[in-house]
């Protein structure tokens, strides 16, 4: 389950990371694959999706559009020592109500299913490092200051398919959520 950034925002993006792609040797994620996860949900059966689904839809429309602010540049496990650079994200509220819904209703539709667990940390993953880096490439790294981002409105998340291949992962839009805050009937 993905929150997918707005077409502008992603140009925007890459247009301010056209420098720092060419003088660090990262493994830079390819912008049509930037998008905010909600749950990472593993392999899944094909006759396990449509309860799947349908639980999302319920999740989704629970929370109504919110916006989305992008930034400060942030990398995990932190800059000192980076593995994976990101694009911190926050959404106040509404984006952890959005996760912690969507959580439970994957919980509920396959308990004991391969999704992940880990605590919800919002962001957009631009690269990763796969050694240790030289110390000048480090310094130019945590130097690194990529501006602020124009907030953008979040009316829907997507279910979303990957395909890991040689040249990174694909995605694909399963099913489009609509975020209306209503909720179905007989949910409270």
């Amino acid at each position: 389950m993905a929150v997918n950034p707005p077409t502008h925002l992603v140009g925007d993006l890459t247009r301010r990371l056209d420098t720092p792609r060419r003088e660090l040797l990262l493994a830079w994620t390819r912008p049509e694959s930037w998008h905010l996860t909600l749950a990472f949900l593993g392999e899944w059966p094909v006759e396990r999706v449509p309860a799947l689904t349908d639980g999302l839809i319920d999740a989704a429309a629970g929370v109504g559009p919110f916006t989305l602010r992008l930034g400060p540049l942030g990398a995990f496990p932190h800059l000192r020592r980076p593995r994976v650079l990101v694009l911190h994200a926050d959404g106040g509220h509404p984006l952890h109500e959005l996760a912690g819904r969507v959580r439970r209703a994957v919980d509920a539709a396959w308990p004991d299913g391969p999704q992940d667990r880990k605590d919800f940390r919002p962001h957009l993953t631009l690269a990763r490092i796969r050694s240790l880096l030289a110390a000048p490439d480090l310094a130019r790294l945590q130097a690194l200051d990529l501006g602020e981002f124009e907030p953008f409105g979040v009316a829907e998340a997507c279910l979303v398919s990957s395909a890991l291949r040689r040249e990174g992962a694909r995605y694909e839009v399963l099913a489009r959520l609509p975020l209306d805050g209503r909720g179905r009937a007989g949910e409270n």
